[in-house]
Parts: C-alpha cells; structure tokens; sequence
C-alpha cells in the first residue's frame, strides 16, 4: 500500500516527464538525426518558395549529359568551352563538367525512374545523402556527436535537397571521417575492411579534387594500430590510400584539358599559364592565405556582392535566403551542446593523431585557395597574386570540418545528465529545422516602393 501509494503521488506531468526523457535516451543519434533531416528536408524538396541550389543549370546539364551516355562533356569546335548541344544550341559549363559520375549518382538513378523530374531527382538525392550521414555518425561510435556537429549545419541539409554535387560530396566525405574514426577505434582491420576502405577511398577522392586530400586522415587509424602492436593492419591501409589517390588523379587527368572557369572569353592556355604564375610565386600565394583568413568580409564587395553571405553560410544556410537569428540560435546550441558531448571522447585521440588532422586542414585550406586564385575571378594575371581568392565560400570546407574538430584538446567535460542534454539537442534541433522550414516555404510580403506607401 504504502509503496503504492508513493508512486500515485508523483503527479502525472512529471511521470510523463520522465517518460520521454528515457525515450529520448534511448533513441539512437542516427535516428534522431533521419527523422529531423527527412521530414524537413522533404518539405523543401516539394514547397521550398526560394530555391537555394548552386549553379543549379550547369549541374543539371552535366547530369542530362551523363543520362546520354556521354562521360566526357563535348568541346564546342574552335573554343576551350565544353558542355552539350542541346535543340541545336550549345549550352557550356566547364565548371561542373570537371565533375567526376560519382556525384550525381542520386539524381542519374532518379532519372531512370522519371527522366527530367527535379523533383524527384532532388528526393533521390536527400534520401541517398541523409542515409549516408546517418550511416557515418553510426559508425563514428564515441565520436558521433561530432559528425552530426557538421551534418546538422544548415549549409549542409540545404545541400541535400537539390540535385548538385554538393550533396554527394559532402555526405560521402562524413562518411570517410566515420569510417576513419571507426577504424581508430577498433585499432585493427581484415582484407573484408581494406575492400571496404578501398571503395570508400576511391569515392571520396572522385568527389572532389582537395577531398584527395582527406585521404592523408587514414594515418589516424594507422598510428593507432601500430600503436596497438597492430604493424601489419597499420600497412595494409595503403592500399585504399593508394586505391583513392589513384582513382582521384585518374580522373583530374581525363579532365586537365578542360579550363573549370564559368563564362566565356578564356583558353586552355591561358588557363595552364595562370597555374605556372601561381606556382611560381609562393611567397605572394602564402600571403592569399593570409589575407583570406582575416580581410573583411565585405571588402570586396565591388567584384562579389554576396562574399559575405557566402562566408557566413554555415548557419545562415545560402548565400541569397539568409535565416534569421532567430532560427539561427537553436541550431547554433544544438551545434555547441554536440560539440561538447563529443569532447568526452577526445582523450582516445592523441597529439601526434590530431597534428594529421591538423595538416590535413591546411592543405585543403592551401588548395581550395590554389583553385580559387584560378577560377574564382577569371584568368589570373600578376596584379592579383597576393590578394583575397575571390569566390571564397563556407560551404566549400565542409568536408574538413569533422577532422577539424579532432583538433580540439580533452576538455575534460564531464556531463552528468547526459539524457537532459540529449533531450535539450533534440528540442533546439527539432524547433531549429521546424523555423527553418518555414522560413523557405511561407510566402512573406515582398517590399515593392510603387505601393509599399500607396
């Protein structure tokens, strides 16, 4: 009776309380991460009122392009411009036609289905790409909170919703870095992983040209096998090192004769010029570097009216529909609060494991740079060398953002109501995605000055 009577006297709100915080302890981070992404995510793909896909047109002419059967894009005779004819009009764009297949396998599977629905080729490309994710935070174990840190950015969802390259790029690279700090983990590997890794590799160099780069973070697991008196694990990883580099400069090969400028107006040899001015003059490339990390934002606001937008986008989500601060703020302290769960598992990574992390950073950092000083604004001549890589923009660095957070000490954060701040994360992202979504599909007055005052 007595033990009876205690439990009826805790009122009904706060049993239902605990309830749902024990739910939302028990459900898997994946999950959490599916439900929020899929559901808005589908949302945008079918209401979104202000589309924000990058150099929408030119992806989807090399996607038309690869469903004709056509890997290499065609050269308009007696020009450097490469695109496809199309009702007897050549429509040019050498710049997504540098793009390796692997990109826009999403969407090309989606026109097998339905050829030329966007729509359903943008649905292909979220579901593709938020299993992806989720795959990667699964299998990332103590340092999942980290990768969904990244993959919960608004820049990156609103990346999975169009069908671009970005969407493949960005997932497949969360997943190498899950893979990675899987393999970490472990400290150990069969011949059935090193397939596996071999693949993953060879897809992630054939993403991107710098994402070559995130092959050097296979030097992580390796010093942790070696370190586990694993010498042989540790040396079987160069195989999908050597697997990803190859298929990687395999592929930039095939396409070194195609100048990846937008516009018109160049040649190839100009082109190969401006890459031996650049080389040639690495004091003047150190100081691009520079001046990149700390000029302000809207200093070249002459050349480049949206340079600002297009740096702050992590949070604010485009460049052309910025979210409100607002929205901003709970997908901000979701971003934290995960932040600081995954600082609990730092102390596994080592400072000789985070200095991979931290070179890898920079050299991606160099090379985005490198390929900005030669597309970015057109032809490079000897007056810009030195100067800020015009075209810079956030979203081009979120495959390094996970291996940049390894950098981060042990904190020695301790977190004892690990289902309050799970619960908390899950509030801030749900109300972050919900604000989100609404603020690409309502239909806000728009300031016209003819009737604005009438």
């Amino acid at each position: 009776m007595a033990a009876g009577a205690g439990a009826s006297a805790v009122p009904l709100p706060a049993r239902l309380g605990e309830r749902v915080l024990r739910g939302v302890g028990g459900c898997k981070l994946e999950l959490l991460y599916l439900l929020v992404t899929l559901s808005s995510g589908m949302l945008l793909v079918w209401f979104d009122r202000r589309s924000s896909g990058n150099d929408q047109e030119a992806h989807l002419s090399r996607i038309h392009q690869l469903m004709d059967g056509r890997v290499w894009a065609e050269r308009l005779p007696g020009t450097d411009l490469y695109g496809r004819w199309w009702h007897g009009v050549f429509h040019a764009y050498n710049n997504t036609a540098v793009n390796s297949p692997v990109v826009y396998y999403p969407s090309l599977a989606a026109m097998l289905f339905r050829y030329g629905d966007y729509r359903l080729a943008g649905m292909f490309t979220l579901v593709c790409s938020v299993l992806t994710v989720a795959a990667a935070i699964r299998l990332a174990g103590g340092y999942r909170y980290l990768v969904c840190a990244v993959a919960v950015l608004p820049a990156v969802t609103l990346s999975f919703v169009y069908p671009t390259a970005d969407a493949v790029t960005d997932s497949v690279s969360l997943l190498f870095a899950g893979a990675v700090l899987f393999l970490h983990r472990r400290a150990r590997i069969g011949w059935p992983g090193v397939l596996a890794m071999s693949v993953l590799c060879m897809l992630t160099a054939l993403t991107k040209a710098t994402c070559m780069v995130l092959l050097l973070l296979l030097a992580i697991p390796a010093a942790a096998m070696w370190r586990a008196g694993r010498r042989a694990d540790a040396a079987t990883l160069l195989v999908p090192f050597a697997a990803g580099l190859g298929a990687g400069l395999w592929w930039q090969w095939t396409v070194s004769g195609i100048p990846p400028l937008i516009g018109a107006g160049f040649t190839l040899d100009q082109y190969r010029a401006s890459q031996r001015l650049l080389v040639s003059h690495p004091v003047e490339f150190l100081r691009t570097m520079l001046v990149g990390l700390v000029q302000p934002l809207d200093f070249n606001h002459g050349f480049d009216a949206h340079n600002a937008a297009r740096n702050l986008q992590f949070l604010t989500g485009s460049e052309t529909n910025q979210l409100t601060t607002a929205t901003m703020t709970p997908l901000l302290m979701a971003t934290a609060l995960l932040m600081v769960r995954a600082n609990t598992a730092q102390h596994a990574m080592r400072p000789p494991e985070r200095a991979v992390a931290g070179i890898a950073t920079v050299v991606f950092y160099a090379l985005t740079c490198a390929a900005l000083m030669l597309v970015g604004n057109g032809i490079l001549t000897p007056a810009r060398l030195g100067t800020y890589a015009d075209g810079m923009q956030s979203r081009y660095f979120i495959p390094i953002l996970a291996p940049m957070a390894l950098l981060l000490p042990d904190l020695g954060v301790r977190i004892r109501r690990r289902t309050v701040t799970d619960l908390l994360i899950a509030a801030c992202l749900i109300v972050g995605y919900a604000m989100l979504v609404c603020a690409h599909v309502t239909g806000f007055p728009e300031y016209d000055p003819a009737t604005w005052h009438a």
